[in-house]
């Protein structure tokens, strides 16, 4: 047996040494958790700064995007109020150059539809922008005249020009002289010649071809108007077209009829020739699901600033009258001749 004094002499120092074991254990273990609870801290810390960094990056995003969307619809407003400004421009100019030149032509419809005791409205001057314009190419369309009655829809472009028009008609078949003088001119169909005097000792000779053919710029009118009835009013009625020659001091050699891209354009000369056509379409068209509402057109036109004058029996222009001062609508009677255009 151990003597007790040995075991009295290690007992303390083995008591000693399992506390200090159990104390280095502690230690460590305390350690271990403060560290732990650092790096909680800190993942904590850094979430919520990651967190506060991306709600500052939102608010930042969505306040750039709303200066960015603000802007982009203030350029939107500017755009569209130089587009208007632009058209409104466009159409006054238009308005004002048409209103000198178109009173021959008008009042040489009106004087056929009379003749004829028809029923209908006359529109004059109708400016519009197309529906087929784009911002990218924004421009108006300016109509001499539209004919409306009952059964027919006549798209009129009205040409004050004087001396010798061949419309249709090459050079070389309209003659010898013509032959001697033109007949080399390369003209791609539909076409219209126009030889006038500049001087006394000096002529002037302009070629209208292709798009700038006034049968060619009739149908794309009557097409643009159709198309904006269209958008208005979801009818399409059908529109003839006709090019007059209004100048009384015209010598006008055309195929009556000049028919190209299967579409046929009345060629019109003289008042006679305007009554016989008109008196034609009216013999000729039935009414139908295509024929013209008159009051509805007239309102439609009436109230982009076109003036329409009905003439014959009355009829139901209610709206086309509301319209007031944008559209003035009136009768022939109230219309004095003007001097032919020189």
């Amino acid at each position: 047996m151990p003597d007790t004094s040995e075991l009295t002499t290690y007992l303390p120092w083995a008591v000693a040494a399992v506390l200090l074991i159990v104390l280095i254990v502690l230690v460590v273990l305390l350690r271990r958790r403060a560290t732990a609870a650092q790096e909680a801290l800190r993942t904590r810390e850094d979430a919520h700064r990651k967190a506060l960094d991306e709600a500052t990056a939102e608010r930042e995003r969505a306040a750039r995007d709303a200066a960015e969307a603000h802007a982009r619809e203030l350029e939107q407003v500017e755009a569209r109020r130089v587009d208007a400004e632009t058209s409104a421009q466009q159409s006054r100019a238009l308005v004002a150059a048409g209103a000198k030149w178109e009173e021959t032509s008008r009042r040489m419809v009106l004087d056929a539809v009379t003749d004829l005791g028809l029923d209908g409205a006359l529109v004059t001057n109708l400016v519009f922008v197309p529906v087929d314009a784009t911002r990218s190419r924004r421009f108006v369309a300016q109509v001499d005249h539209v004919l409306l009655l009952p059964t027919v829809a006549l798209v009129i472009e009205n040409k004050g020009w004087k001396g010798v028009v061949l419309d249709g008609v090459h050079p070389r078949d309209a003659g010898s002289s013509f032959a001697t003088l033109l007949g080399d001119l390369e003209l791609e169909p539909p076409f219209a010649v126009q030889v006038k005097r500049d001087s006394l000792t000096s002529l002037e000779l302009r070629t209208h071809d292709q798009g700038h053919a006034p049968r060619k710029q009739v149908r794309r009118q009557a097409q643009r108007i159709s198309d904006l009835v269209r958008a208005e009013t979801h009818r399409k009625p059908w529109f003839d077209t006709a090019v007059l020659y209004s100048h009384p001091d015209a010598d006008v050699h055309a195929d009556p009829r000049a028919d190209d891209e299967g579409v046929s354009t009345v060629v019109i000369a003289s008042q006679a020739q305007l009554r016989a056509h008109l008196e034609e379409l009216v013999r000729r068209r039935r009414p139908g699901p295509d024929s013209p509402r008159i009051d509805e057109l007239s309102a439609l036109f009436a109230g982009l600033g076109a003036e329409v004058t009905s003439f014959g029996k009355p009829l139901d222009r209610a709206a086309a009258t509301a319209a007031g001062p944008a559209g003035p609508v009136r009768q022939p009677d109230d219309v004095e001749s003007s001097p032919a255009q020189a």
